[in-house]
């Protein structure tokens, strides 16, 4: 399996060369290329998990520089690609840029201090141990990205992995069971082994193209922190509006399956159906 990008549209033939059993052998194909679809919107996701795999593995061999850190912090935000190592770029960059509590990808993360300081370190280590488990979990963790045929599947995996291998450190983290009370590791292994229960407690859903991830009562569109100026649209649910905005763009559909409350971009405004 292949996964590429391109950029306007047209039709034309996709050549793809190889060798087999020393041989060189060519396969051409026609295909359309549109300027937008709904249609197969796996695909999208299917390249970025690939994308977020490769440029991983070039912090991870040549070091992070500013690009690098913004596309991979995109690419996880827009398509929910979240392990400890995204997870800590994502919470980073909208602290930065200031984004609200309440449109926030990540909140559960952000509110749960003992998660994010995990996160840093992973990604620290990352970044860092050339050899080593860490090194070694941070390598397979980029490859299940890099060749995924399932974004799901890979995402999973490089959350196993994380999972699987300890940073060397010290770290203070809440015993479980006795909420409050703290118990010193001399690995950031049992640490790791706690981000689960942050990450079932922050859900996020790829639905219809889009990754919504729930925040308090409500499930956000990953695109409206990036319209803050855009008109604003409130619908109540099960309201002649509501039927109305369903009848007129079929591919909210999905996006209302979520649930009573939920924030979604749509053209050029913000809508937020409230129960």
């Amino acid at each position: 399996m292949l996964a590429g990008r391109y950029s306007g549209q047209g039709s034309g033939k996709v050549t793809i060369e190889g060798t087999v059993n020393g041989e060189v052998r060519t396969f051409s194909e026609s295909a359309v290329f549109p300027d937008q679809t709904d249609e197969h919107d796996f695909i999208p996701r299917l390249w970025a998990t690939r994308r977020v795999g490769y440029l991983l593995d070039e912090i991870r061999l040549h070091g992070e520089n500013k690009e690098l850190k913004d596309e991979v912090t995109e690419l996880a935000r827009k398509y929910g690609i979240v392990t400890p190592y995204t997870a800590y770029l994502i919470i980073e960059d909208e602290k930065q840029r200031g984004i609200a509590a309440n449109v926030q990808s990540l909140p559960q993360w952000g509110l749960d201090s003992e998660a994010r300081q995990v996160a840093a370190e992973a990604y620290g280590s990352f970044r860092k141990d050339k050899a080593g488990d860490l090194a070694v979990a941070g390598a397979q963790s980029a490859q299940a990205f890099r060749m995924a045929d399932a974004p799901a599947d890979a995402i999973q995996t490089g959350q196993r992995v994380a999972q699987r291998y300890g940073v060397a450190g010290s770290s203070a983290l809440p015993q479980p069971g006795a909420r409050g009370r703290m118990v010193a590791t001399s690995s950031l292994q049992a640490a790791v082994k706690l981000l689960p229960a942050t990450a079932v407690a922050q859900q996020s859903q790829y639905v219809g193209g889009r990754t919504f991830c729930q925040n308090g009562n409500q499930w956000i569109d990953s695109e409206v922190q990036r319209q803050a100026n855009a008109k604003k649209v409130r619908v109540q649910f099960n309201s002649k509006e509501y039927f109305e905005l369903l009848a007129k763009s079929p591919k909210v559909q999905a996006w209302l399956a979520l649930g009573q409350n939920v924030q979604f971009v749509l053209g050029d405004a913000v809508y937020e159906v409230y129960e």
